[in-house]
């Protein structure tokens, strides 16, 4: 089973499609955060945020209590800072990889939008 990293926008934006494949940058993700800081950009690991409540119900889901400790609250991302790693990335040879330059042009696509209405993002993961 891998895991699949997909783009949640902070508001839906009529017209735009924000469905995307995923499992390419799940698979990639290592290398990509390696070619992103080699290139000067972001790493698209660090658009990653979950909802508070989500990360407590999966981690009890998997027998751990947080207790008192309280996730960071959800925070989105300009979309602009993700296209521009986004267009860097796919620069790279590595981005030939299987379903990666599909995940890469789906995020170019949803990133475009949002950056167009002024709408912030963020990455999730599905495992």
């Amino acid at each position: 089973m891998s895991s699949a990293y997909f783009i949640v926008l902070e508001r839906e934006i009529e017209g735009v499609d924000a469905s995307m494949d995923g499992k390419g940058l799940g698979q990639n993700m290592q290398a990509l955060d390696i070619a992103a800081r080699s290139l000067g950009v972001k790493p698209l690991s660090e658009f990653y945020a979950a909802d508070p409540d989500t990360i407590r119900k999966f981690l009890g889901g998997e027998g751990i209590d947080l207790g008192d400790i309280n996730p960071p609250p959800l925070e989105n991302f300009s979309a602009e800072e993700g296209l521009k790693t986004i267009r860097a990335l796919l620069t790279k040879p590595l981005a030939n990889h299987d379903g990666l330059v599909q995940d890469l042009r789906d995020c170019e696509r949803i990133l475009t939008a949002a950056a167009g209405h002024d709408v912030g993002c963020h990455f999730e993961i599905d495992f």
